[in-house]
C-alpha cells in the first residue's frame, strides 16, 4: 500500500511542477495577468559612494558631475524585485534593469524601469530594478571612467544576489545559469560592460591607483570585489541595451561572447549612435568638459560582425534618446517581445530533437514505440491524431501509440518543455499504414537496404512484407550495416543479386497469420 500511496503521492507532484503544459507559450507572452513586488531588498553593503566637489556647474544642475574621487562614503544599495503571481515553477530566469541618467541622476523607480520589470514578470521572468552609485567627474576623460566602472561593479553585485539567493534560501526561485541585464542609456553602459568587460586586463588604467588634483585615489577593486555575495560570479548571460554604448568596440572578442540585443535610433543626442562624445546636445552649455569617446549600437553591431557574434539591433530614426518610451507613461510595443523574444531564442527553449520511430507501420503491427531524445527537456506534452497513447506522462520522452488503421492520417506531436518551462519547437511525425504487399528492389546498382528509394514501394521493408531482389544482368550488392536490424514476411533473392549482412545484423524472416 505503501508503495501505491508514493506514486499517487509522485503523480500529484509531477502534475503541479509542469502544470504549464498546456500550450502556454511561457516568455513569449503574457500568460500572467498579475505580479508580485518585493520592495526594498537589500543586495549590496557599504560600497563607496564618491562625493559632489562642488563649483558652479553642480550648483547650477544639482548633479553630481565634478565629484571628488578621494572623498566617499558608504551607501547600501538596494533593489525591487517583480514575479508572476502565483506561480508554482522551481526555477525563473532573471532580468535585472538598470535606469538611465548619465551616471548623475536617476533611479530605479522611474516608471519605464519598473513598466519593463512589470511586463516581464508577466512573461514568467523574475524581474529587478536596481540602484547603482551616482557621481562622475565630466571634466576628465580618465576619472569619467570610474564612474562607469562602479555602476559595472554595482550590476555585477545584483548578478550575485541572484546567484547567491539560488544557492542558498532560494526565496526568489531563479535559475542562476540565465540572469540578464540591461538597461536605458547609462544603464546600458553597465549591461553591455558587464558581458564584455570581463577581464581584469580589460580595465581603464584609472580604475586603479590614481590621482586626482595632488590628491591620491584608491584603487576600485576587481570586478566582483565590491559588495556582497563575493564568492559569486558577476557574469550575467546576455544583455539588453536601450541606447547604450560601451568603451571600446575591442572589449568584444569572439563569437562566444554574451549576446546582445540592442535599440538605437539615429537622432540620439545623448549617446552617439554610433560613436562620438556623450551627452553632444547637451554639454555644448559646458565650458571645459573632456569625456571621452564612447560606441553606440551601430558600432557595436558592426563588431559583432566582424567576431561572428550573433545579435539584434532595432533601428529607428526618429525616436531620440528615450528610444523604448513611446509616451510619458507608454513603452513601444516593439521593446519587450523585442528582447524577451531574443532571449529566448538565444538561450531559453529547448534544443530541437526530431522523434525516433516508424514512420511506416504495418496493419499488423499497429502498436509502436516513439521517443524523442532528452537534450536539455524535462517534460513533454504529447498529442496523436489517427490511434491513441497508451501509455504516456509528461515526465517520459518515450510513448507506446496504438494505430487506427481505418482512419486516413495518422500524426504524432510532441512538444519538449525544459527546466525552466520554456515551450520547445513543436516536433510531428507522420506515419503511414500499409497492408502485406510485395516490395521489391529496383535500382540498378548495388545499394543500402535502408535507403527507401531503391524499393518499389518507397519505403523500407517492413515486417509486412515480401521482399523480392529480382534477377539481374549485372551482379549487384544490397547492403544490410549492422545497426539496421530487420524483419520481414519473406525473401526472395533471384539470378546475379547479393544480400550482404554484417556479422551483427539479424534479418529475421517471419512470416505472419496472412
Amino acid at each position: 500500500m505503501r508503495n501505491s500511496v508514493e506514486i499517487i503521492m509522485l503523480n500529484v507532484f509531477m502534475a503541479l511542477l509542469y502544470s504549464s503544459v498546456s500550450g502556454q507559450d511561457r516568455y513569449n507572452t503574457e500568460i500572467f495577468s498579475e505580479v508580485i513586488e518585493t520592495s526594498n531588498v537589500l543586495f549590496s553593503t557599504a560600497v563607496p559612494e564618491v562625493q559632489p566637489g562642488g563649483g558652479f556647474y553642480e550648483f547650477v544642475t544639482g548633479y553630481p558631475l565634478n565629484v571628488d574621487e578621494y572623498e566617499t562614503d558608504p551607501i547600501d544599495l538596494y533593489m525591487d524585485i517583480f514575479e508572476p503571481a502565483e506561480d508554482t515553477l522551481e526555477k525563473r530566469p532573471v532580468v535585472i534593469i538598470c535606469f538611465g541618467g548619465g551616471f548623475l541622476s536617476g533611479s530605479r523607480d522611474h516608471w519605464s524601469m519598473r513598466e519593463i520589470a512589470i511586463q516581464f514578470a508577466k512573461r514568467g521572468y523574475v524581474a529587478a530594478t536596481i540602484d547603482y552609485r551616482l557621481g562622475m567627474n565630466i571634466f576628465d576623460a580618465d576619472l569619467s571612467m570610474r564612474a562607469v566602472y562602479r555602476g559595472l561593479q554595482d550590476g555585477r553585485s545584483a548578478v550575485r544576489f541572484f546567484r547567491a539567493d539560488s544557492d542558498g534560501s532560494n526565496n526568489f526561485r531563479v535559475d542562476p545559469n540565465n540572469i540578464f541585464i540591461g538597461g536605458h542609456s547609462s544603464g546600458g553602459f553597465i549591461g553591455l560592460h558587464n558581458i564584455y568587460l570581463d577581464k581584469e586586463t580589460e580595465r581603464p588604467i584609472s580604475t586603479f591607483e590614481w590621482e586626482q588634483d595632488g590628491e591620491f585615489i584608491p584603487d576600485q577593486g576587481c570586478l566582483d570585489c565590491v559588495g556582497d555575495n563575493q564568492e559569486y560570479s558577476g557574469a550575467a548571460t546576455a544583455v539588453f541595451s536601450l541606447a547604450g554604448a560601451v568603451g571600446y568596440t575591442s572589449l568584444i572578442e569572439t563569437p562566444d561572447d554574451g549576446k546582445v540585443v540592442m535599440f538605437h535610433s539615429e537622432d540620439d543626442g545623448t549617446v552617439p549612435y554610433d560613436e562620438g562624445g556623450p551627452f553632444s546636445g547637451i554639454l555644448i552649455l559646458v565650458i571645459g568638459d573632456d569625456l571621452p569617446d564612447v560606441y553606440g549600437s551601430l558600432s557595436i553591431s558592426e563588431r559583432c560582425d566582424s567576431v561572428g557574434l550573433e545579435y539584434s539591433f532595432f533601428s529607428y530614426q526618429n525616436r531620440g534618446h528615450d528610444v523604448h518610451e513611446e509616451t510619458a507613461s507608454q513603452l513601444y510595443i516593439d521593446v519587450i517581445p523585442g528582447i524577451s523574444d531574443w532571449f529566448f531564442e538565444q538561450y531559453l527553449i529547448p534544443e530541437f530533437h526530431s522523434l525516433d520511430g516508424l514512420e511506416d507501420v504495418c496493419q499488423s503491427n499497429l502498436q509502436q514505440d516513439y521517443t524523442i531524445p532528452i537534450g536539455d527537456a524535462t517534460h513533454w506534452d504529447w498529442s496523436i491524431t489517427g490511434g491513441v497513447i497508451d501509455q504516456q506522462s509528461t515526465a517520459s520522452n518515450t510513448v507506446t501509440v496504438t494505430w487506427d488503421g481505418a482512419i486516413a492520417n495518422h500524426v504524432l506531436e510532441v512538444i519538449p518543455y525544459n527546466c525552466i518551462d520554456a515551450m520547445g519547437i513543436s516536433t510531428t511525425l507522420d506515419v503511414a499504414i500499409h497492408d502485406a504487399s510485395v516490395n521489391t528492389f529496383i535500382a540498378g546498382v548495388s545499394s543500402n537496404w535502408n535507403d527507401p528509394t531503391v524499393w518499389s514501394n518507397g519505403y523500407i521493408p517492413l515486417p509486412c512484407d515480401t521482399v523480392v531482389l529480382p534477377a539481374s544482368l549485372i551482379p549487384i550488392e544490397v547492403n544490410l550495416d549492422p545497426i539496421s536490424n530487420a524483419q520481414i514476411r519473406a525473401l526472395y533473392i533471384e539470378d546475379n543479386n547479393h544480400l550482404i549482412l554484417d556479422p551483427q545484423t539479424i534479418l529475421e524472416i517471419k512470416p505472419d497469420d496472412n
